[in-house]
């Protein structure tokens, strides 16, 4: 009974230590040891993390076997039996099939290698040319002609050397902008040449003040005396006198208060289109805004006909529709003014009698060369540094007293109908640009 007992254990022992043995790992990515669990690993699979790559770049492979272990750190790769190491990187263009071995396992996979594609031009834009050049810049934008933007990785240069972007520039001049661009061979490619126009200006800004007035008019004495105190003060400030009375009559008056706004007299307008507040701060203020153009007045008088040949230069073009006018003014005509002041004792005209006898009006508007809303000067002759010339002739108005009195006012007037700028001279004058 026992013998048959310790037979029994016996077998069950041997059994067990059979089943143990024959668990343990073959060496060839199979069994528990390869940690693909308890049934044997059958094959493996290489990758790669791209198939199609360029000359000069790298590929990492990876292997797993069929039951998705990743076992990449104990395979070999090698490439027509050339041992390769992981990640590797093809130096030459071409096919290449690179087989992953582990224990008795491989795989392969195949990589094409093309040759790298390099941009061979660069094309260099800039959002302006023409800026002042202490107070401007030029901004570029650089592709290449595959389409890269390469804005950020181009050198800039000019005549004055090494540019930002934004270029700025030390001084005004005419510089040759180009890009260049360093390849990964150490090659260089450069842009084509953008020409930038870094300007200083050269003429000096001045201002227009219309006095819309007229003889019958008892407060236009005041609005006359603020007029001759601001010139006085500053002769860039360039009055004219526009008045509505049978003695002066500017043909135009009615016109030009429906456009630019005039309901009461007296009135002043700078610059046409800004209501004066009688101050002389106002429109000395509006001389320190710099302007593109400035203007140039020569004129004569043969017998009854006046010539005048007015020119206008561009610093800087102004990107807009300008327009130009000229008048023709008078100066020292005496006619009796209304005065509503007479009885005022803080006034000027305290006393001076009402009407004023013998009041000397001056700046009197006696007719234009030009519509009274501007002559177009035309696009092509606006641009940096071009001039604008236009030569007129008018016969002398029969209005007209005294031709040693007469002056002309020329200016360059916006889409807006505002002044830019303004010139007097008086006839017979070669006034030139300032």
């Amino acid at each position: 009974m026992r013998v048959k007992n310790f037979l029994k254990e016996l077998a069950v022992l041997s059994f067990v230590v059979f089943a143990f043995a024959c668990s343990s790992d073959d060496g060839n990515g199979e069994g528990s040891g390869s940690g693909g669990g308890s049934a044997s690993a059958s094959s493996i699979t290489v990758e790669g993390n791209v198939s199609t790559i360029s000359v000069g770049e790298s590929v990492t492979f990876g292997v797993v076997n069929n039951q998705g272990v990743d076992i990449t750190s104990s395979s070999v790769f090698t490439i027509d039996g050339t041992v390769i190491t992981n990640p590797y990187t093809f130096d030459t263009s071409g096919t290449f099939v690179v087989t992953a071995t582990n224990g008795t396992f491989t795989s392969s996979t195949t990589i094409v290698v093309g040759v790298a594609t390099v941009p061979t031009a660069l094309i260099m834009t800039t959002n302006v040319n023409d800026f002042w050049f202490d107070d401007g810049s030029a901004s570029f934008v650089v592709t290449d002609d595959l389409g890269n933007n390469v804005t950020a990785l181009v050198v800039y240069t000019a005549e004055s050397g090494t540019l930002t972007n934004p270029a700025v520039f030390a001084s005004a001049g005419t510089y040759n902008a180009i890009a260049t661009y360093t390849l990964a061979d150490n090659t260089t490619i450069t842009s084509n040449t953008v020409v930038l126009n870094a300007v200083a200006s050269t003429h000096t800004t001045k201002v227009m003040i219309e006095d819309y007035t007229g003889t019958w008019c008892g407060y236009c004495p005041r609005l006359a005396t603020a007029l001759e105190n601001v010139v006085n003060q500053n002769a860039n400030v360039i009055p004219v006198a526009v008045h509505d009375d049978s003695q002066m009559e500017f043909q135009y008056v009615n016109q030009m208060a429906n456009t630019f706004g005039v309901t009461g007299f007296p009135t002043g307008k700078v610059n046409r289109t800004i209501e004066w507040n009688e101050s002389t701060n106002q429109p000395i203020s509006y001389l320190s805004t710099r302007q593109h153009m400035g203007l140039a007045i020569n004129s004569s008088l043969s017998g009854n006909s006046i010539t005048a040949e007015v020119k206008v230069h561009y610093d800087l073009k102004i990107g807009y529709a300008n327009r130009i006018v000229v008048y023709l003014l008078e100066n020292g005509l005496v006619y009796n003014q209304v005065n509503y002041y007479n009885g005022d004792t803080s006034s000027e005209w305290y006393q001076t009698g009402n009407p004023i006898v013998g009041f000397v009006h001056d700046h009197v508007a006696r007719t234009v060369f030009t519509d009274i809303f501007g002559d177009v000067i035309p696009a092509a002759d606006a641009n940096t540094g071009s001039t604008y010339t236009a030569n007129y002739n008018l016969t002398v108005p029969s209005s007209v007293q005294n031709t040693a009195n007469l002056e002309l006012v020329a200016f360059v007037v916006g889409t807006d109908n505002k002044v830019l700028n303004v010139q007097k001279a008086s006839l017979g004058e070669n006034k030139d640009f300032d």
